[in-house]
């Protein structure tokens, strides 16, 4: 008989970063299924699911009971950093483990959590290595509100400082905001080599589509000439994006190739379902 172990999952399954959470989500339990599966396991996974609804108020909360009311010692879960931080002092109290799946910000490393993702020095820094040379060091940065935003906007600061380049702006969005109008004339007014769009979720996907109006009325806002580059964004927000993201830049360890078929749990193979494709790199300049 197998080992029966609880283990937590706490992602939101609706609220402004649905598209990621529900992919990580749809990974985690597809990642049990495939352990929970394996004739040779001498374990079990039980996943013990809690739902925060993109509430950042209620991670702590719902871990706390996960760790109180049932055997799980590890969540996985999280999308924000400001969730990673709210679930800390629960697992602190409880001695539990989080396993953090996506990008983060650095500048922290806690005992009780595991950062599966790249930091900056991962993704920031080859990401802007590679577009100051042929677009330009000057640079107007966005995000969300929040701390992902906030301290991803302070070491590219520095990187674009390093480079000879300026910050021709830095504009936040609260968490779920739409209206990118005063961002998008602010970007057209000031016309710097590229944007870093640390926004998430709905005002990500605004946004692109706003700048993409905006590259059709003036060949400056091009993908080739100043492009849209990301570190937090993903394929499975392509299909939200559409057309407007054709040409931009996005960094991370790993996109999927349509040309490969892939193996990417062990004893199942790849779906024949479409999946979206990365990000393409646009044509050099001359």
């Amino acid at each position: 008989m197998k080992r029966r172990i609880e283990i937590g999952i706490l992602y939101s399954r609706s609220g402004n970063y649905r598209l990621v959470s529900e992919s990580c989500h749809r990974g985690a339990m597809q990642a049990i299924a495939a352990v929970n599966a394996d004739p040779f396991s001498p374990i079990e996974f039980i996943p013990v699911e809690r739902d925060p609804q993109g509430n950042a108020d209620r991670y702590a909360t719902l871990a706390e009971d996960i760790l109180r009311n049932s055997s799980a010692r590890h969540i996985i879960g999280g999308v924000t950093s400001w969730s990673r931080k709210e679930i800390i002092p629960a697992l602190e109290k409880a001695g539990g483990m989080l396993w953090y799946a996506c990008p983060y910000e650095g500048f922290e490393a806690n005992e009780h959590v595991v950062y599966m993702h790249a930091c900056p020095n991962q993704h920031l820094v080859p990401l802007l290595g590679h577009v100051v040379p042929i677009y330009g060091a000057n640079g107007f940065l966005t995000g969300s509100n929040y701390i992902w935003g906030w301290e991803t906007n302070r070491v590219a600061r520095d990187l674009i400082a390093d480079a000879g380049g300026r910050v021709l702006g830095e504009r936040y969005l609260p968490l779920g905001e739409t209206d990118v109008s005063r961002v998008i004339d602010e970007i057209r007014a000031t016309r710097p080599n590229f944007i870093l769009n640390n926004l998430i979720g709905p005002s990500s996907y605004a946004f692109f589509k706003a700048y993409a109006e905006l590259a059709q009325h003036d060949d400056h806002f091009t993908p080739p000439h100043c492009p849209i580059v990301s570190c937090n964004l993903t394929e499975c927000e392509l299909p939200a994006i559409g057309a407007a993201g054709d040409g931009h830049l996005s960094a991370g360890p790993y996109f999927h190739d349509t040309s490969v078929r892939e193996v990417w749990l062990v004893g199942q193979a790849e779906k024949d379902e479409p999946r979206p494709s990365s990000f393409q790199l646009p044509p050099l300049l001359p």
